[in-house]
């Protein structure tokens, strides 16, 4: 029979035996082998291993995090300078990338990128992001590993996934073109000059989307024509016969593919844009954009007001407000804001004449504006191509939202009278504006030759509506046949451009 000290012996042992046997709370964390995850849903990065710990941050879904360490079923990541723990529910384990340590050289070959591309350090999804290369690059590649391919772009050279490159036909030159009937065409996009049949061969120069050109020669798909100072080969695909001798594209009622249009966000320092899930301001957020931001238009109707749909430069899809995009980069440092306003578009073609419309002349000298201003000051346009018609009140609306400096509207005059010509500015309120119609008027009649009409105070719409300094600018009249010659040259629309350009910057 056990004595009583027996006993109590045998149940102190059990009880040691059960305490050591009982797991603890980190008995199940360990070191797991590095991997990379990508995060499924925003998630939450906390200080431990518990859903009432302490939230450090969120993780926006999508995002790529490694972990080499769990515990239960949580996590540990780091992501933005902070540590910590994450639920494994919402996470995906990404397929490894085997980086092959020997490469293949070949043949030099042409690629065009069929998505926005990553460019990475070396062979691997897991490497440092150089840059983005924009949907529809061509790049070259003379070696590869596994499925990587080096390229270069924008003086980098890294590594991009083959499984984003398509090929491209080599074009096989002909020693015998053929000749014909002169006939004008139309160009269907921004479409590159080059000395001779081949898209290996040198670029001259890019011939801008809309414009009209002349041929009697083409080899294989290939026409030569004249543009500027420059004669050389396009490529047919991006031509379209035509009657007309004016640079009208769309024509009235028509309407031109927004979609790929990469844009920039511009808005104040320290500030961002709200990419939302809807086209609407109460549609919830699903992240920032900061100042300077790439995304892509994925939707095909041009606005400049409202919410158009993008993909941004991580591929995430969203909206945003269309005010605070702009086609050229803005300045990371501080620097004025220029806001250009093409006249009519759309359905409101303007001033017309002989088939010539003032919509498309002075998009184009807008866009060549901005262009010059964008190596020196920020530049937002009102609108971008000629189907879209921005209303007088939208486009002062466009310029208020912004702290803009300057704000100048681009017009063409016409008259019943032939014998009316030349250049006139309007303003409607203060010595900033009186001054800029002025420095405007003197650079059209000096560098263009255009008679001085002078400056002029205007009752109009859209100068009433815009704070900053602003003028409305007539650049001649298209029913005169020596201004009309000017309006529609592409070597006197340059000069334009440069008038207005300098014009403005003496104006700041």
């Amino acid at each position: 029979m056990p004595t009583k000290t027996s006993v109590l012996i045998a149940s102190i042992a059990s009880a040691v035996l059960f305490t050591v046997a009982a797991p603890t709370p980190e008995a199940s964390a360990a070191s797991i082998t590095k991997a990379t995850y990508q995060t499924t849903d925003a998630l939450n990065l906390r200080a431990s291993a518990t859903t009432s710990s302490k939230k450090l941050l969120t993780i926006p879904k999508g995002k790529s995090v490694v972990s080499s360490y769990k515990t239960g079923n949580w996590y540990k990541v780091s992501y933005s300078s902070k540590t910590g723990y994450v639920s494994g529910s919402y996470l995906k384990k990404k397929a490894a990338v085997k980086a092959s340590t020997v490469g293949t050289s070949f043949t030099k070959t042409n690629y065009t990128t069929t998505d926005s591309l990553s460019l990475r350090k070396s062979d691997s999804a897991a490497s440092t992001k150089l840059l983005t290369i924009p949907k529809g690059t061509t790049l070259s590649s003379s070696y590869k590993k596994g499925s990587w391919y080096k390229v270069s772009y924008k003086s980098k050279t890294g590594y991009v996934a083959g499984s984003y490159l398509k090929k491209k036909t080599t074009v096989k030159t002909s020693s015998v073109g053929t000749t014909f009937a002169k006939t004008n065409y139309i160009t269907l996009d921004a479409l590159n000059l080059r000395t001779s049949n081949s898209a290996t061969s040198t670029k001259l120069l890019t011939i801008p989307k809309g414009k009209v050109v002349t041929s009697s020669y083409r080899k294989d798909n290939w026409y030569q024509v004249s543009y500027g100072s420059k004669k050389g080969y396009v490529s047919g695909s991006y031509l379209k016969k035509t009657t007309s001798s004016s640079a009208s594209l769309p024509p009235v009622g028509s309407a031109a593919d927004y979609s790929g249009t990469t844009m920039y966000v511009l808005v104040p320092f320290n500030d961002s844009l709200t990419l939302r899930s809807g086209a609407s301001s109460i549609s919830p957020s699903i992240g920032t954009l900061p100042r300077g931001s790439v995304v892509t238009v994925t939707n095909a109707l041009h606005k400049t007001k409202g919410f158009v749909a993008v993909k941004t430069s991580d591929g995430r899809y969203g909206y945003v407000e269309a005010t605070y995009l702009s086609l050229f980069q803005p300045s990371m440092s501080a620097r004025p804001l220029v806001v250009l306003d093409p006249g009519h578009g759309g359905h409101d073609v303007g001033a017309a004449r002989y088939g010539i419309y003032e919509r498309d002349i002075v998009m184009s000298v807008s866009k060549l504006v901005a262009e010059r201003l964008s190596k020196t000051v920020d530049v937002k346009l009102t609108r971008y191509t000629n189907d879209y018609y921005p209303s007088l009140t939208d486009r002062s609306v466009i310029s208020n939202a912004h702290k803009t400096n300057i704000f100048v509207s681009i017009h063409i005059n016409a008259a019943s009278s032939t014998s009316a010509y030349g250049a006139e500015n309007f303003y409607y309120r203060g010595n900033a504006s009186v001054a800029l119609s002025r420095n405007l008027q003197k650079n059209l009649v000096n560098s263009i030759g255009l008679r001085d009409r002078g400056i002029k105070f205007g009752n109009l719409a859209v100068l009433r509506g815009t704070n900053a300094p602003a003028t409305l600018t007539e650049l001649g009249f298209l029913s005169n046949a020596n201004d009309r010659a000017k309006l529609v040259s592409p070597s006197y629309q340059q000069r334009y451009a440069d008038a207005v350009a300098s014009a403005i910057l003496s104006s700041l």
